[in-house]
């Protein structure tokens, strides 16, 4: 094998994109706090977003007092990057992950 042919097996096997559940989605957004990812989905209107780069924080959901838990309902509030403000994204309509380099796709 020439180093050519082993650095793009090793690149093919590297940018091979992972199937993870709604659930293991969840599971990485919330452990990777106020580190900017990539999604892609839908809105509940049905409107599509491609790309929409967002970062997780530490939200209201949680504080003693809040009558609401949005992670348990399945929403998540994010900041996004491009429109410069506080969104909520429903898991169930987010399709594709980036992060850290990593694509996942969602089932």
């Amino acid at each position: 094998m020439t180093p050519n042919i082993l650095y793009n097996k090793i690149q093919q096997f590297f940018e091979r994109e992972e199937t993870i559940s709604v659930r293991r989605l969840r599971s990485i957004t919330l452990a990777n706090k106020n580190v900017q990812f990539r999604i892609w989905g839908e809105t509940l209107e049905g409107d599509r977003y491609s790309g929409r780069e967002v970062f997780t924080f530490n939200g209201p959901s949680r504080n003693p007092g809040v009558g609401y838990n949005y992670n348990k309902l399945g929403y998540m509030i994010m900041y996004d990057m491009n429109k410069g403000d506080y969104r909520t994204f429903v898991y169930d309509k987010i399709y594709k992950l980036e992060i850290n380099g990593k694509i996942y796709n969602i089932r």
